[in-house]
């Protein structure tokens, strides 16, 4: 168990270490529509192309029938709740109880799963689990950002937005040691259902976070290329592992 966690260790440190590099970033940068646009338009393409080309080829070929349709079922279901909770702190916020701490702590969860997944996907093989790294790496550097151009126009003093930022990114970490540890030797079924649970998870970010909200604020070409091009690089690396 710690040979599997230690391999996947490197990698799962440069994607947090994105994160942590996105926080930076939104001390002094917000950016405007059309390049928060083409972030998430890249990031939702890469994370598509992981779902489409990687995850579910994995759980088709090693899971059932049933512990599939549960472990998705099971992961719509708690996206959903999440989203429930979201909602309730923003209405909150909106009445003047302070900073955006639902955001911050949906952005913990949503990368705690993340790290899960990559876990999981190290569990089934180091190329999935490596392009679920660039996939996920991409989509936490935008949260980081986001949250913390959130906390900067809250007026959060640096330190405490970079430690609360940070901690996400780390949450990275945190989800994919857990996995990788608890997974090692489990079973293909099993991994199957994590797969699964993630896959559930994935689309809910896609659609529900990367994509829905720029696509309301503004109409651009060049975001629809960078959905197609996110997507395409993703499917380029999987053909070179593959080649």
């Amino acid at each position: 168990m710690p040979d599997q966690v230690g391999s996947l260790l490197p990698y799962v440190l440069s994607a947090t270490g994105v994160g942590i590099l996105g926080s930076v970033i939104a001390l002094f940068w917000d950016p405007k529509a059309k390049a928060r646009s083409a972030i998430q338009h890249f990031a939702a393409g890469a994370v598509l192309a992981a779902i489409a080309s990687n995850v579910i080829p994995e759980v088709e070929r090693m899971g059932t029938l049933a512990g599939v349709i549960s472990g998705f079922v099971a992961g719509g279901l708690i996206m959903i709740g999440l989203k429930w909770v979201v909602v309730r702190f923003e209405r909150e916020e909106k009445h003047g109880r302070g900073l955006p701490v639902g955001l911050a702590a949906a952005a913990a969860v949503d990368t705690f799963l993340d790290g899960v997944i990559i876990g999981a996907g190290f569990s089934v093989n180091p190329q999935l689990g490596t392009l679920l790294v660039i996939a996920l790496g991409l989509e936490l550097f935008f949260l980081t950002l986001s949250v913390g151009v959130e906390f900067r126009e809250g007026k959060l003093e640096t330190w405490k937005s970079l430690a609360v930022t940070g901690g996400v990114a780390c949450m990275l970490l945190l989800g994919a040691s857990a996995a990788s540890f608890f997974l090692a030797g489990a079973s293909q079924a099993t991994l199957a259902v994590v797969l699964a649970f993630g896959a559930a998870a994935l689309i809910y970010l896609i659609a529900e976070e990367l994509l829905v909200e720029t696509i309301q604020e503004e109409e651009s070409v060049f975001s629809t290329l960078m959905l197609f091009t996110g997507f395409l690089i993703l499917m380029v690396l999987k053909l070179i592992e593959h080649g």
